[in-house]
């Protein structure tokens, strides 16, 4: 058997048509013209349309809580220590803690230590035993920052700044805790699609770990007083976005509280997301609702646009859109020659033929 040439050696797909358009598949279903001319769709209709959403396989949540001492806290913007846990900064002091009527908490980011570890404790995250679609989730001294908000008895904010503290530390570390805060968990997920992975060391042999996308707070925007963001507790990766793979959340709350120490109680929760296509119905395109001006000034052809209704787009998903904002009018300029009567001007007028003369 021959082979045919290397410069002909090419192999050509087509992709074929999805089959349930009543436009490119009438009922004698016969070839349309549409199809020739590749403007039927070749996944879903006018009617059906396919979306890529992330999609939660499985998820499990533990709740978490330890003993946090004020006068162990340190103070991280004022140079006094070169901790990256059980910190304070951002403005907040020991003394804003202890005198606070009621504090409120947002869970910013989590450090779940899985990337470069700098000592022999850190989490991991492997298969399971017989299982190869579970993934088995061991996590330890895990770093958590909080936004915390102080308020008044009133419940009127009074300051503001962000704090720390390590979770899951080893039992000799702050907070330990048997019951509450041990020295480590482990959880199984069902994870069919595989994990996500980081970089160990960007620059040196770029070894792949597994990792835990956090879901939080953190934009992606560069620090404008870069001496500031040397230390490496000031250096926060973007995490406001869902990844596929296993991704967490977490809330927190003051469960309990004195002068001295209060109690930070965590909810986390541990999942695992792919983005998996679907199909849903399309019932038309959103209008998003338009401003108004406050006071109305002398009217002109700018201003009756920018007073008027929202343009929207001609083209609808797979299929022309016949009322939309930005073709209205067009036809009926072409039948009549004048667009006054049609959009109901009162300030411009038409002589004998039909032809605008301007403004009256």
């Amino acid at each position: 058997m021959s082979k045919s040439s290397c410069n002909n050696d090419v192999k050509f797909f087509a992709k074929p048509n999805a089959g349930v358009c009543d436009i490119c598949h009438p009922a004698e279903n016969k070839l349309s013209p549409l199809e020739t001319t590749a403007l039927c769709p070749p996944i879903g209709e006018p009617r059906l349309l396919t979306l890529m959403a992330p999609v939660v396989f499985d998820e499990s949540g533990i709740n978490l809580c330890r003993v946090v001492c004020f006068n162990e806290l340190r103070d991280a913007c004022q140079g006094d220590t070169d901790r990256t846990t059980d910190v304070l900064f951002d403005g907040l002091s020991r003394k804003d803690l202890a005198c606070a009527c009621n504090i409120q908490l947002q869970v910013v980011d989590i450090d779940f230590n899985f990337v470069d570890p700098s000592g022999p404790r850190y989490s991991e995250i492997k298969p399971a035993k017989g299982n190869p679609n579970l993934s088995r989730i061991t996590l330890k001294d895990i770093d958590v920052t909080l936004a915390v908000t102080i308020l008044d008895s009133c419940c009127k904010v009074v300051t503001q700044g962000m704090m720390t503290i390590r979770y899951l530390g080893d039992e000799s570390g702050c907070g330990f805790d048997p019951c509450t805060n041990p020295s480590a968990v482990t959880l199984d997920i069902y994870t069919p699609y595989g994990v996500a992975y980081a970089p160990e060391n960007p620059a040196g042999c770029n070894k792949l770990v597994p990792t835990i996308n956090y879901v939080g707070f953190v934009s992606n925007q560069e620090g404008k007083n870069g001496g500031r963001h040397e230390k490496s507790y000031f250096k926060f990766d973007a995490n406001n976005q869902i990844q596929q793979g296993i991704c967490a959340q977490a809330l927190a709350k003051v469960v309990a509280a004195d002068e001295e120490c209060c109690g930070i109680g965590l909810s986390l929760y541990i999942k695992s997301i792919y983005l998996i296509q679907y199909k849903f119905k399309n019932e038309g395109l959103t209008i998003p609702p338009k401003l108004t001006p406050i006071q109305e000034e002398e009217d002109n052809s700018c201003l009756e646009f920018v007073c008027g209704d929202l343009l929207e787009t001609s083209i609808q998903p797979l299929n022309v859109g016949t009322d939309s904002k930005t073709v209205q009018g067009v036809e009926d300029i072409r039948d009549s020659g004048c667009s006054c009567n049609k959009c109901g001007c009162d300030k411009c007028k038409c002589d004998k033929n039909n032809k605008c003369c301007g403004r009256s």
